[in-house]
């Protein structure tokens, strides 16, 4: 009875950490939802193989994944055209055109809406300071590409999680 409790333990973990890491496209606190996920699992095992240490570390994990993903959009933007206006703008546009995009394709256009949403919050920045059509394309697309970096690093922070999480279990 206990083998079939804990590979059902197992199966839950599994499942809750797949579907925390797929809640990235929707643009969703994935790595959080991992911490919880390992918590939770923690907690029902008494802490006998992920410890109070392996959630603290995973904790960090997703405060770091998530800050790399929030300021990457904006500090990609800094290159081009340093103002705190274009880097609001960035940031601003990217989590409006997330929210935009979330209801489309079953919320996958979330992330194609922050994309985007960078992109315009940034040029339109450029544009209300006085900068050309050329320099606040120019400036979107950096900001549309450190975006698309914030995202794809916290997604390999959230592979280390789950990397991190399977070698307590094991």
């Amino acid at each position: 009875m206990d083998t079939v409790l804990h590979a059902t333990g197992l199966l839950l973990l599994g499942t809750a950490c797949l579907v925390a890491f797929a809640s990235l496209l929707l643009g969703l606190p994935g790595t959080f939802f991992i911490v919880v996920a390992a918590l939770v699992y923690a907690w029902t095992t008494g802490f006998a193989a992920v410890t109070w240490s392996t959630v603290g570390w995973l904790f960090l994990l997703a405060v770091i994944g998530e800050g790399a993903e929030l300021f990457a959009g904006a500090a990609g933007t800094a290159g081009e055209r340093p103002s705190r206006r274009v880097m609001i703008g960035a940031l601003l546009g990217g989590v409006v055109g997330g929210l935009v995009g979330t209801p489309l394709l079953f919320g996958v256009a979330s992330l194609l809406g922050a994309l985007a949403g960078a992109f315009i919050g940034a040029a339109l920045a450029v544009v209300s300071e006085g900068g050309t059509m050329r320099v606040a394309l120019s400036t979107g697309l950096a900001a549309f590409r450190g975006r698309l970096l914030g995202f794809v690093l916290k997604a390999a922070v959230a592979v280390v999680m789950l990397v991190v999480l399977a070698a307590a279990i094991l």
